[in-house]
């Protein structure tokens, strides 16, 4: 079955798929939905198939038959037991952390709502993503990342669900997102500016700038790991966090495009996994 809701969503998983470039952790970000859901299940699939054709799942082998009859022994999932998510929760994967994928090409641990980790739960996790462990993909499905620690955001591969099954015209909508990437990075805040007041008030343009930016940033955070690509995936989030809550679409854009150009362009330059190391 064809997957079918957000569509650059979609397309974005669906290449990392086909090119064998999965990251160790994905942040799933955006409100919940049965769209999401659905899109989340076929990518647990994607990473669990044997033989992907084309950056869909086959169906056909003995893991995606597995994963059809729900029997899967590479899924893992957790969900809050109440208001929380807590460490003795977490604990119940350490056992499956000494083993190789068991029939799968990787083992894939589901995590809902990471914003409702304990404190202990939080660092417990961090650590866990700090030193990615072969043959495991994390997926973090989250409605409000501003409440995880910025530094588990910073290790998950950030994707961004806007709740719509519209087409894209996605050659235009990178070209507009490489535009206004550049001139974060060399222009000036009036050049930045100018080429925001071209948005007017339209809600849906905004949303998808911001996603086509928040691509880009995240592709150069990961060959990059630079302190300020974090900070402005962070800026970048809570942008389209407030597009979805109808703030005004030319206060978000200014904003949260102008803070991301001086993170860009003054920010640290400290790479992120020595800042830890040294704390």
């Amino acid at each position: 079955m064809r997957p079918w809701g957000d569509s650059l969503v979609r397309d974005q998983l669906k290449e990392d798929l086909k090119r064998g470039a999965i990251a160790h952790a994905y942040l799933m970000a955006g409100r919940s939905s049965e769209k999401k859901k659905e899109i989340v299940m076929w990518f647990v699939q994607g990473l669990l198939c044997l033989k992907p054709e084309g950056g869909y799942p086959c169906n056909a082998c003995l893991s995606c038959q597995a994963w059809l009859q729900e029997l899967h022994p590479d899924y893992h999932y957790l969900q809050p037991e109440g208001s929380s998510l807590k460490m003795d929760q977490l604990r119940l994967w350490n056992s499956f952390f000494r083993y190789r994928p068991n029939l799968g090409r990787h083992q894939v641990f589901l995590l809902e709502k990471p914003e409702l980790l304990t404190a202990p739960a939080a660092n417990s996790l961090l650590k866990i993503l700090e030193e990615p462990l072969p043959g495991t993909v994390f997926l973090l499905s989250t409605e409000d990342e501003r409440s995880l620690l910025p530094t588990i955001v910073s290790r998950c591969r950030v994707v961004y669900f806007r709740g719509g099954g519209e087409k894209l015209g996605l050659g235009e909508e990178n070209r507009k997102a490489d535009r206004f990437f550049k001139i974060m990075k060399y222009g000036t805040p009036a050049d930045l500016l100018k080429e925001v007041r071209f948005f007017g008030t339209d809600r849906g343009a905004a949303r998808h700038l911001l996603q086509a930016v928040l691509a880009l940033l995240e592709r150069e955070y990961r060959l990059e790991r630079k302190a300020s690509l974090a900070a402005c995936l962070s800026l970048l989030l809570e942008g389209m966090r407030q597009l979805e809550e109808n703030v005004s679409v030319p206060l978000v854009l200014s904003l949260s495009l102008y803070r991301a150009q001086k993170e860009l362009q003054c920010g640290s330059t400290t790479v992120l996994e020595s800042r830890d190391e040294n704390g």
